[in-house]
């Protein structure tokens, strides 16, 4: 089993190889990533308050929701 280490940025999800590692160029590598700063994970919620209210529904809901049933 072979070792290299090497730092590099990572650039639109991509991570180049250094030219010095060229004989690792197209070949099958298992990649181990450690980052060196602490990254915090925050989860992202989608702000509706945009599109809140903008859409009015013209119709009878019961129907519609029968008339889905009927094309089971």
């Amino acid at each position: 089993m072979q070792a290299f280490e090497f730092e590099t940025d990572a650039n639109k999800n991509f991570i180049e190889i250094p030219t010095e590692y060229s004989q690792l160029y197209s070949k099958h590598l298992k990649v181990i990533v450690l980052m060196t700063e602490q990254t915090t994970t925050k989860k992202q919620k989608y702000d509706f308050s945009d599109v809140a209210g903008k859409l009015k529904w013209q119709g009878d809901a019961v129907q519609e929701q029968r008339k889905i049933r009927d094309e089971w």
